[in-house]
């Protein structure tokens, strides 16, 4: 048996949609909120229609660039999970998946219920002949580390303000860069993890919004790409969209007896 589903974990699929940011996180809380006991786990595809800077449930938005984001007129949102800046748009795919509170898949251990997801994208991109790994919980403490330490603080905190500039166990990696971004939002009513697949990466919008000083918009610029890693990178090509979600649907749904 597919190691990523069980036997009745026929997927609830809503096919991708490509709409206004707002409207995505709408409706992936309204499909988390009315998720039962017994209920379809539900896949969520989603992509922003144009660029935008989403925000985790206790990051502040005025130490954002204000003056950034009005010259570039760059709308900001909140999702209920934590987490730093995520910045969504055409280039970056989003996977929201809703297990109902029953669900096998749902660990007790919070960290240990992002590995299936995990190991599930790793497996997808190989697919796509693109080769990548889950970051251990041990190598990704190691790396959070570095805030802590006098001589890195400063920098690290620094890249932290951008999601993709840090690492948490099993989010997929190339080296230590991320290619693919997880959180979570758990409640006695269910799961929702969410998955963000970097396309293609591009630093300058984030460098502007995030860095408050010419300085620090230098340091993000030349160290982002350092910690990311897009797809089109990866595969020295343009990787659809379709064959993304098609690979990570292969991997997650079960296989027919005698097929």
């Amino acid at each position: 048996m597919n190691r990523f589903c069980t036997q009745n974990a026929n997927w609830n699929i809503i096919p991708l949609t490509i709409t206004d940011q707002q409207q995505h996180i709408d409706r992936y809380e309204t499909l988390f909120d009315s998720i039962r006991p017994g209920d379809q786990p539900i896949l969520y595809w989603s992509l922003a229609e144009r660029p935008g800077l989403v925000l985790g449930f206790s990051q502040k938005q005025e130490h954002l660039n204000q003056s950034a984001l009005a010259e570039l007129q760059i709308p900001v949102y909140r999702r209920r999970s934590g987490g730093t800046t995520v910045l969504v748009g055409p280039q970056l795919l989003c996977l929201d998946v809703i297990l109902p509170p029953d669900h096998p898949l749902i660990q007790h251990d919070i960290v240990e219920s992002y590995r299936w997801f995990g190991e599930a994208w790793v497996a997808a991109l190989h697919r796509l002949d693109i080769d990548t790994e889950v970051i251990s919980p041990e190598a990704a403490h190691a790396q959070r580390a570095l805030l802590k330490q006098p001589e890195t603080q400063a920098y690290e905190r620094l890249m932290n303000r951008a999601c993709y500039g840090t690492l948490s166990p099993y989010e997929v990696v190339t080296g230590l860069r991320k290619v693919v971004g997880l959180c979570m939002v758990r409640r006695r009513s269910g799961s929702l993890l969410q998955a963000g697949v970097v396309m293609h990466w591009e630093s300058e919008l984030l460098a502007q919004t995030l860095g408050t000083t010419p300085e620090e918009q230098a340091l993000l610029r030349e160290g982002l790409p350092k910690r990311v890693a897009g797809l089109d990178e990866l595969a020295g090509r343009e990787v659809g969209i379709n064959e993304v979600i098609r690979a990570f649907e292969e991997v997650v749904t079960p296989v027919p007896e005698g097929a």
